[in-house]
């Protein structure tokens, strides 16, 4: 599958669009996890977790051929002096066909799968899908067991600062999701 077919597949089977760029990493991070999808999206630690230049790249490319719309949303301004806006995708009504020819095969059955899967586990917002995200990808790397003050620890190593009881719910939604066992 290509970057191109997971994406237009993850927003359709998301209602036809996904409401900021970290929940489109974030929800395509987990997606990806969940499937056994041969689609290489290279997730990377980043600001807000994990992070793919894959995905980012192929959502230009989406709007570059009127696959995808971007809308934003501006919430004023932050204490430095940036503007804050949450950039919000849809697919047009050309992604639609495109994503009506996906439905036909079993990949995209996968995708929607999961996301059905990341909605019984409790659908969180970009915020917690993040911190689950960040303990993810820090488990995974470490390969072992790990107390959550070890997870705060190294997550510090990347420059994510992660409260106690964030991670605490972002652990509960791991297990929920069955990807993680205390």
């Amino acid at each position: 599958m290509t970057a191109t077919d997971f994406l237009i597949s993850l927003m359709d089977a998301s209602g036809g669009g996904i409401q900021g760029r970290t929940l489109l990493q974030k929800r395509a991070y987990f997606v990806k996890l969940l499937t056994d999808l041969d689609v290489d999206l290279g997730f990377d630690a980043h600001f807000y977790g994990p992070y793919s230049a894959v995905i980012d790249n192929t959502i230009t490319h989406l709007k570059n051929l009127s696959f995808v719309q971007e809308g934003s949303t501006a919430y004023g301004v932050n204490q430095t002096g940036f503007e804050m806006k949450r950039y919000d995708y849809r697919l047009t009504p050309d992604g639609q066909k495109i994503a009506l020819k996906l439905r036909e095969n079993d990949e995209y059955t996968k995708v929607k799968s999961a996301v059905e899967r990341l909605t019984q586990a409790g659908n969180p917002n970009y915020m917690e899908l993040s911190i689950a995200a960040k303990a993810y990808y820090i488990l995974k790397r470490r390969n072992e067991g790990m107390s959550k003050y070890e997870i705060i620890r190294e997550a510090l190593k990347f420059a994510w600062n992660i409260e106690s009881t964030s991670l605490e719910s972002g652990v509960s939604f791991l297990e929920k999701l069955g990807v993680l066992e205390r």
